[in-house]
């Protein structure tokens, strides 16, 4: 009964805190088309540009609904932006940022996801096959869309890796084997995503793209990511490192310590296939790379004016600090996390390009209702948790 009360009080306080990031990331947005005075103020543009008395102007208006200011400004009351080489005055807000998407680069940015949860699955079918569980690609991409749809559809209740390894261990006896293999998938995403950020932070400094002024709240983000997750893996694969910190009874209290524990065996095999584990490298690089290229194509499609590098610097923090359980999902962590990084580019549009992010994964993983309801009966997750438990004390 207590760990149900835990449970829900948890809960509440991630909805919490998603329903106050939320907020905060739509208060940044403008909804309607808007201005931008010679002050740096924002005003929603209601008419214009018309004529009064000979002069052009916009009748605009600003403020909270119970103390609504309005005004008319004229062009030369306004902060103008640059557009395919001319000077405008009115900047799209988030209903015309999603209308005028180009539909082409949009398209092409959905394609970018699918092809990396083809690799995704391919990645994991590779894993599995080293700790000799064999399942074909079509069952690997099959309960990849499947984890998939229990992640975004269904977040809060059973999480589509736990789903993914239940469905495995169906069909094997070695179902710590199946556990160890998405631990090190994830581990191997994880770190390689850290990677992927850190270099392109690197070559962007070095070649001069960027200073270390401008970059300085990515570089400072990027540094804490690193140490934390080097220090995660030194802690939890590292017996030596948590001896001499004296963290072992830490270490023995974490819920999944009994998984970690079959890693090391786990580790010596992998080691001993060095061609499936280079394999499985560079699948996670490609799938990295086709992910954040989708989201730039996204981001091109609404019009971002942002450089190509800084999505490759900024796309893996955002995902890496939005995993923290703090929110449902990462739900209005994420979006404001897009906020922060692309805080130079228009915030309605910052705001359809993370919602577009989310979206399209949603809808890839839509036939993972077909795939839940085909497959076996899913149980609780608590039976999930104690079944795979039992499987890998046996091992």
């Amino acid at each position: 009964m207590r760990k149900r009360v835990r449970k829900t009080a948890f809960l509440t306080v991630k909805v919490l805190v998603a329903v106050v990031l939320l907020l905060w990331v739509l208060s940044q947005v403008h909804w309607r088309n808007f201005v931008v005075d010679t002050d740096g103020q924002s005003w929603a543009v209601l008419d214009g540009p018309i004529t009064v008395e000979g002069e052009t102007a916009f009748r605009v208006q600003r403020g909270m609904p119970w103390a609504r200011q309005t005004a008319r400004l004229r062009p030369q009351d306004l902060k103008p932006v640059e557009v395919d080489g001319r000077e405008v005055y009115v900047r799209d807000g988030f209903r015309s940022a999603l209308v005028k998407v180009n539909k082409g680069l949009l398209a092409a940015g959905a394609v970018c996801f699918l092809l990396n949860f083809l690799l995704c699955a391919a990645r994991w079918r590779g894993l599995l096959a080293v700790q000799e569980i064999r399942i074909s690609y079509w069952q690997a991409f099959r309960l990849t869309i499947l984890g998939l749809f229990f992640n975004q559809v269904v977040p809060g209740t059973v999480g589509g890796d736990l789903v993914k390894v239940y469905y495995v261990s169906r069909h094997t006896s070695r179902k710590a084997a199946a556990l160890v293999s998405m631990f090190v998938d994830r581990m191997m995403g994880l770190t390689e995503l850290t990677l992927l950020a850190a270099v392109m932070l690197t070559v962007v400094l070095a070649a001069g793209l960027e200073t270390l002024e401008r970059m300085k709240a990515p570089a400072i983000s990027l540094a804490v990511v690193v140490c934390i997750v080097a220090g995660g893996l030194l802690f939890l694969l590292s017996r030596r490192f948590r001896g001499a910190l004296h963290l072992q009874r830490l270490y023995r209290r974490l819920p999944i310590a009994h998984h970690l524990a079959a890693a090391g065996d786990a580790a010596d095999l992998y080691r001993k296939h060095y061609g499936a584990l280079v394999q499985a490298v560079a699948i996670t690089l490609a799938a990295h790379v086709l992910w954040i290229g989708g989201i730039l194509l996204l981001g091109w499609s609404l019009g971002l004016a942002a450089p190509a590098y800084r999505y490759f610097v900024y796309v893996p923090l955002i995902y890496i600090i939005g995993a923290a359980p703090v929110s449902i999902g990462g739900l209005g962590l994420v979006e404001g996390l897009y906020q922060y990084y692309f805080a130079s580019a228009n915030a309605s549009a910052v705001l359809a390009l993370a919602l577009l992010a989310r979206l399209i994964p949603v809808l890839w993983s839509l036939p993972g209702i077909v795939f839940a309801v085909t497959g076996p009966k899913l149980p609780k997750a608590e039976t999930i948790e104690q079944e795979l438990a039992a499987a890998d004390a046996e091992n």
